[in-house]
This record gives structure tokens, C-alpha cells and sequence, in this order.
């Protein structure tokens, strides 16, 4: 009974594949992981806004901002994704909670660096800059802001 149930699932899954490329980056979602790592949710739509996957490549650079203004690299990532990197993910909080086909990263710690003490005692908001390529695609981006 479980692998009919496993199988209806894959087929409905199958008939729902949106084969259309990503024109924009829907949703990009941060979230603390222990005190020294953040974990990251991105969902891509095509040109009608419908939630897709795509093969291509992620790059995520987090910046800290200096107690003197000056915004460095805090940490960054890349990862080659594939259309199988993507599942079903809940984005946003409350009443604006949904689930949309999305990927998560892994923990992205915190690099340690000269300017890690002073990244300590700054604000408590930086800056993130994801940027997707897909595969024969324009590069999308969007910067965000989290908390640490």
C-alpha cells in the first residue's frame, strides 16, 4: 500500500512539473542557524509567476556592516543545483505562510575574519546578495536583508 502511495505522489508530481525557464527569484527566505550560521530559501517563477526548478548555478555572498559603514563579506557559498535539488518548502510567517517548490542550502557559517569582532558589536541586520544562473538563462538576482 506504501509503494502505490509513493507512486501516485511521484505521478502527481510529474503531471505538476513546470518545464518553463525562471524569469524571477519569488521568494528568498533567511533563517538563523545557531548563532554563527544562516540557512537560505530561495523559490524561482517563470514569466507567468508560476513556481518552477531549473538547473544553473547559486551564489550567495552575505555582508556585514562595519560599525564605520563599510559593508564586507561576512561568507559566501555557491552550489550547482539540478531540477531534482528542488521540494516543496514553506515560505513566509502567519497568514502569509504557503508552500512553494523551492531550495534550501545548507548551514552557511559565519567566516572567521580580522573583521569578525567588529561584525559582532554592529547592527543586527546585514546584507545578502543571491543570484541564480540558470543554464542558458540571464542571471536573476535580489538582496535581502537579515538579522543575525
Amino acid at each position: 500500500m506504501k509503494t502505490a502511495g509513493y507512486l501516485l505522489a511521484l505521478l502527481l508530481l510529474a503531471a505538476c512539473k513546470n518545464d518553463q525557464s525562471p524569469k524571477l527569484l519569488k521568494e528568498v527566505e533567511v533563517r538563523k542557524d545557531g548563532p554563527d550560521a544562516l540557512v537560505v530559501s530561495v523559490a524561482l517563477v517563470d514569466g507567468e509567476g508560476n513556481p518552477t526548478s531549473a538547473t544553473g548555478l547559486l551564489l550567495i555572498e552575505i555582508q556585514g556592516i562595519s560599525s564605520q559603514d563599510t559593508v564586507f563579506t561576512v561568507s559566501e557559498m555557491d552550489t550547482a543545483l539540478t531540477e531534482a535539488s528542488f521540494r516543496q518548502l514553506t515560505f513566509g510567517q502567519g497568514s502569509l505562510k504557503k508552500k512553494m517548490l523551492g531550495f534550501e542550502t545548507a548551514r552557511i557559517p559565519y567566516k572567521t575574519s580580522d573583521q569578525m569582532k567588529d561584525y559582532r558589536k554592529t547592527s543586527q541586520k546585514g546584507l545578502m546578495l543571491v543570484s541564480f544562473k540558470p543554464e542558458g538563462g540571464t542571471v536573476l538576482q535580489q538582496t535581502v536583508t537579515y538579522e543575525k
